[in-house]
């Protein structure tokens, strides 16, 4: 059964650098409640899904994930987590674990792990993947894989590919690195049980612009909803295929649209 993937990245957070990306505390409260009041389940990546759910007589279901190292996620997200009974898939970058200010360290990644949080890997150094060489490509995958690994003392599975850039190659490394799934940024509905080889996993992004309105809409599968946006990707796909990931990039922080 396809499901609705929601990614976040921060909450609670005001004034950061990634400001649209980061969700109010009682704005994601709200969300969980809503989750809840409906009748919804989450499930971690990876997780197999209720068979009752995909017949109508079990519980609607969603995947929670989360992108980068921010402390927030043990401070603020894995406790509302908690409070609703509902778990997340949480993407971090290797190279980033236990660096001075508000990064995660191994221990407390060990901590979400023990309040019933997924950890997978977020690539090591949080370069966009599709433009390095297939070699750099590796070993951004073969690396963070290990060295979470280590940490967490558990197997790393899926992959969320950094500012949702991907491209052939990348899912081709994924594979041979033995990752079950990739993550992208790409909105749509997707399948979340482990296969080999690997297959890309679409993704809603929930800002700090999400209505209640609209988030209900995606965690329904919404057709007309989910089609408007999968149009409205393909046009910024586009785009950034002609200008290409740094202009793209660039365009965006000057103008701060939602290219």
């Amino acid at each position: 059964m396809r499901i609705p993937i929601l990614m976040y990245h921060e909450v609670g957070l005001r004034g950061s650098s990634a400001e649209r990306y980061t969700v109010a505390t009682e704005a994601f409260r709200e969300q969980l409640r809503y989750l809840r009041d409906h009748g919804y389940r989450t499930l971690v990546l990876g997780q197999p899904q209720d068979p009752e759910a995909s017949t109508g007589r079990g519980a609607k279901t969603v995947a929670i994930t989360f992108d980068d190292n921010n402390l927030c996620h043990l401070s603020v997200s894995t406790p509302i987590l908690a409070e609703f009974g509902f778990r997340a898939t949480f993407f971090i970058v290797s190279g980033f674990v236990g660096r001075p200010g508000d990064m995660l360290s191994a221990e407390q990644l060990r901590d979400m792990q023990r309040a019933g949080m997924s950890i997978e890997s977020h690539s090591h150094t949080h370069r966009f993947l599709s433009d390095l060489a297939e070699p750099e490509i590796r070993a951004e995958l073969r690396d963070s894989r290990r060295i979470l690994e280590d940490q967490l003392h558990k197997e790393v599975r899926f992959l969320s590919c950094p500012g949702g850039r991907y491209n052939p190659k990348v899912l081709e490394s994924a594979r041979e690195a033995g990752y079950h799934g990739v993550c992208t940024s790409a909105p749509g509905l997707s399948e979340t049980g482990t296969w080999t080889p690997a297959r890309k996993l679409d993704r809603f992004l929930i800002s700090a612009t999400t209505g209640l309105e609209t988030f209900a809409k995606i965690v329904a599968g919404d057709t007309r909803y989910v089609g408007g946006q999968v149009l409205r990707y393909r046009g910024k796909a586009a785009l950034k295929g002609m200008l290409g990931n740094r202009w793209y990039d660039a365009l965006w922080r000057r103008y701060r649209k939602d290219l």
